[in-house]
């Protein structure tokens, strides 16, 4: 039972990562002025969701195998 858990918590861990860190980036991205740095901030922003949900989607199509 304990293998059977391990995967779940680690997907619903990443997802509730992914939301916690795009709502705070899009409430970030709202309030602040429009300069480089903030063009900066939100590039590297969407590459680390976009890494987290190809990670995802990687980990649900090919599931580590059973020991």
């Amino acid at each position: 039972m304990e293998n059977r858990r391990r995967p779940t918590t680690i997907l619903v861990s990443g997802i509730f990562f992914l939301l916690v860190f795009g709502g705070l980036t899009v409430a970030a991205l709202s309030t602040a002025e429009i300069n480089a740095a903030t063009l900066v901030f939100a590039a590297v922003s969407l590459f680390v969701c976009v890494a987290i949900v190809g990670a995802l989607i990687g980990a649900v199509r090919k599931p580590p195998e059973d020991e």
